[in-house]
């Protein structure tokens, strides 16, 4: 089991400040874990405001906090950091570190001649890499994984198992993806002609850059013509689907069971919630965000926070169509409760 003193937490968090730190210099601590149920050898971690009161009754002996939130503690010991969850990351992956790959390789692999593999690059059972294929050092290659011909992935990516890529298929470095996701199938490409879709060849490439994470059963087609490109650092979750010829620009998210369909362009740092559609040719502009189950069918002119259904509002604005709605079912209501009125009045009613 690994452990922390105060000097390697210090070590680990080299930007974080400590407070009242005098009663933990003999503890070692074990691991990070949320307020109520951390033990006094674990670390634990106040993200608003609102969970100081839990922190206050937690056995946890240290607290990593933000800046503006330090004041709300008395005597008990706190690491000041600039962002919680960052250093949070830190320390969780020290007790839990990623396995390092040592080259090790099942015998029930199939390696064309021409393919190349990096040192240390582990390599799972039912393994096969085609011809001119080229497999960075430091990875893990998962039980099953697939891999086409000229194929190139880059060094210390992490492949989990049943993985397919197919030919000519390009990944950066440090590249991440769990089971069951494939990349550079045909995209989905039809004519209809003498009563029949006719196939239309999907001849592109898919490109990923550096530092890309992609969950379990996903899916991310070849180009028609020219390439599928995702830049760097993008994370995408669980069952995301990106269509041919899409171009995703650098550092974007995508959450689960959400899809681009085809030809769809995302500037950088766009986020796209669970659940999303977001229909052909579009064009969304650096750091636009899509909130959940929202469909999009226009391209938004300027950055923003879009919801809705087929409708491409902006956040201020959905609010109004929701009480425009509501004002619609409800406008029967206020009709009867009107006419009421009137024929107590005396009033007689008009045809309108």
């Amino acid at each position: 089991m690994q452990k922390l003193t105060i000097d390697q937490i210090k070590n680990q968090i080299p930007e974080g400040s400590f407070l009242h730190s005098e009663s933990i210099a003999s503890i070692e601590f074990t691991g990070v874990a949320p307020l109520l149920t951390a033990t006094e050898t674990e670390i634990s971690f106040v993200t608003a405001k609102s969970f100081v009161g839990d922190a206050k009754k937690s056995h946890a002996k240290l607290f990593v906090v933000s800046e503006d939130l330090k004041d709300s503690f008395t005597d008990q010991t706190l690491l000041v950091v600039p962002k919680v969850e960052l250093a949070l990351a830190k320390l969780t992956r020290y007790f839990f570190p990623e396995p390092s790959p040592t080259g090790k390789r099942s015998p029930q692999i199939q390696i064309d001649p021409s393919a190349e593999v990096g040192e240390n690059t582990d390599i799972g059972h039912f393994v096969t890499i085609g011809k001119g294929s080229k497999i960075g050092k430091n990875c893990t290659i998962g039980d099953g994984v697939k891999i086409g011909e000229r194929v190139f992935i880059g060094d210390d990516a992490r492949i989990g198992p049943n993985t397919v890529f197919y030919n000519d298929t390009i990944i950066g470095n440090r590249f991440v993806v769990f089971g069951n996701s494939t990349f550079g199938g045909d995209g989905f490409g039809f004519v209809f002609a003498n009563g029949k879709h006719n196939k239309i060849p999907q001849v592109g490439r898919v490109v990923i850059g550096d530092d890309v994470e992609v969950g379990s059963n996903c899916t991310i087609d070849r180009g028609a013509l020219i390439d599928t490109v995702i830049g760097n650092g993008c994370k995408f979750d669980n069952m995301v689907h990106i269509a041919h010829n899409c171009k995703v620009g650098d550092h974007v998210i995508i959450a689960g069971q959400s899809g681009l369909a085809g030809s769809v362009t995302l500037g950088n740092h766009v986020i796209i919630g669970g659940a999303c559609a977001i229909s052909d040719h579009l064009t969304l502009v650096d750091g636009t965000i899509i909130a959940g189950g929202s469909s999009l069918r226009n391209s938004p002119k300027t950055k923003d926070i879009y919801v809705g259904w087929d409708l491409g509002l902006t956040f201020p604005e959905f609010q109004k169509y929701r009480v425009n709605i509501k004002n619609i079912v409800n406008l029967n209501k206020w009709i009867k409760r009107i006419l009421d009125l009137e024929k107590k009045l005396g009033i007689e009613p008009k045809e309108v």
